[in-house]
């Protein structure tokens, strides 16, 4: 593991410049003052586990919290976060927006349970109560580590090793959003690692054995293809980044859209395949990759010129009918928890009239909360680009060195939003808070 490049942590907060910047360290001394960080420095490998074990760690962080005692100084450091603010907005449209619907007895159950989905973002601001230091470059070397595990796991299951039993279900049987997540966390972790090579060149051999083998888990084992894309877009952001502004900072995405473009008229050439259920075929990775890149394509083009589409593709169906849907009360929505009810009124009939939901958050909010809610979300990450931006122009090396794992961390927020439910489901959310609080600990938007 290598050092940062500061001093004695006991000295840190002589070096950071905190008026007028985004980042402040203060000294931590006794075992309670820094409980926090250690617990927060271990939280990033629960994520790799069932989703009891991450919220038993998230609970002990809470506890920590209260033994450490410094109340003022944490609320301080909330206050001073510019995050606050914007998710606060969001809690509050959503509560408004709460109290002024009427519940009709079909959603009575679904209500609280869906205004606490809301409230996701609430999740992250204890994290941000904790100052910054040696402890976030720990905490991104466990979340390195907890993805080699993860890949060491889908390997192991590729060749019949895993049993079938509660701890590693999900990397046996496809269990939907925490296999996507499982894939989603790889992806972030490759590209973190990748990132991570620009200014740490010790033990170089094995940082890049390590990439690769955590992508090639991912791309051939994890069998989701959100987190396959999610990733090559990680890599052309670190790409770009290290390109600077220049002419093949332009020709790199039109090459890419060539390409894309190519690929899209070579796959439709292809038969399409018999089948799109992976788990009722039996191939070796590369063949599922290429089978699950097909049918995307396949069931793409299809939805496009009318025709019907099987179960693999009725997202496009989701997408179709909810529009219709957000389109009768674009402003402030249908009031929360009401998308599955109004859905099912629709869709009756098809093979899609059984989800719970539309597997796109942007969807979600404008069905539920309208444009305003949607707008409130757009600000929070906004504000997470903003500060990302901050970090980077930062005159403290240690600083700038967060802000594109920042960065990354957003990108993947709203592309994963695009095709799950990122903020809906407790097992995505909890687990973007733990990682948004790495690089985000300490940060503030003034004295």
């Amino acid at each position: 593991m290598s050092k940062l490049n500061t001093p004695d942590s006991m000295n840190v907060a002589s070096v950071l410049p905190v008026g007028g910047g985004f980042m402040s360290m203060e000294p931590q001394t006794g075992w309670r003052q820094s409980l926090p960080h250690q617990i927060l420095t271990g939280l990033p490998l629960t994520l790799f586990f069932p989703v009891g074990v991450m919220y038993a760690g998230v609970l002990l962080f809470y506890i920590s919290l209260i033994l450490s005692g410094g109340y003022l100084k944490k609320i301080h450091r909330i206050r001073q976060s510019a995050m606050l603010l914007p998710i606060l907005g969001l809690s509050l449209v959503s509560i408004v927006l709460a109290a002024m619907q009427d519940i009709p007895p079909e959603i009575s159950e679904d209500f609280w349970p869906g205004v606490w989905h809301y409230q996701t973002y609430l999740f992250l601001l204890p994290f941000l109560s904790v100052t910054a230091g040696l402890w976030q470059r720990r905490a991104m070397y466990v979340f390195f580590a907890g993805a080699v595990l993860a890949a060491t796991l889908f390997v192991a299951n590729f060749f019949h090793l895993l049993p079938v039993n509660t701890v590693f279900r999900s990397y046996v049987i496809y269990e939907g959003n925490k296999s996507i997540l499982l894939g989603i966390l790889m992806a972030i972790s490759a590209a973190w690692m990748l990132h991570d090579l620009r200014t740490h060149r010790d033990h170089l051999v094995w940082r890049v054995l390590a990439v690769v083998y955590v992508a090639a888990a991912l791309v051939l084992l994890a069998k989701t293809r959100t987190a396959t894309l999610l990733f090559f877009i990680l890599c052309g952001v670190l790409l770009l980044r290290q390109l600077g502004w220049s002419w093949r900072t332009v020709a790199l995405p039109l090459i890419l859209l060539a390409v894309l473009g190519g690929g899209w008229k070579y796959a439709l050439s292809l038969p399409p395949p018999t089948t799109c259920e992976v788990r009722l075929v039996q191939a070796g990775p590369w063949e599922i990759f290429k089978l699950r890149s097909l049918c995307t394509v396949h069931q793409l083009h299809d939805f496009s010129q009318g025709r019907k589409v099987n179960d693999d593709g009725m997202r496009l169906e989701l997408y179709k009918i909810t529009s219709e849907i957000i389109a009768e009360k674009p402003l402030a929505g249908h009031g929360i928890a009401t998308w599955m009810y109004l859905y099912q009124q629709k869709a009756k009939g098809l093979i899609s009239s059984t989800m719970t939901t539309p597997h796109n958050d942007y969807l979600l909010y404008l069905t539920e909360v309208g444009g305003i809610g949607l707008f409130s979300l757009l600000v929070i990450w906004a504000t997470q680009y903003w500060v990302a931006y901050c970090m980077a122009v930062h005159e403290n090396p240690n600083t700038r060195e967060m802000a594109m794992p920042l960065l990354m961390l957003t990108i993947a927020m709203m592309l994963g939003g695009m095709f799950n439910a990122i903020l809906r489901d407790g097992v995505f959310g909890m687990a973007f808070m733990i990682l948004l609080a790495i690089p985000l600990a300490g940060m503030r938007s003034k004295n």
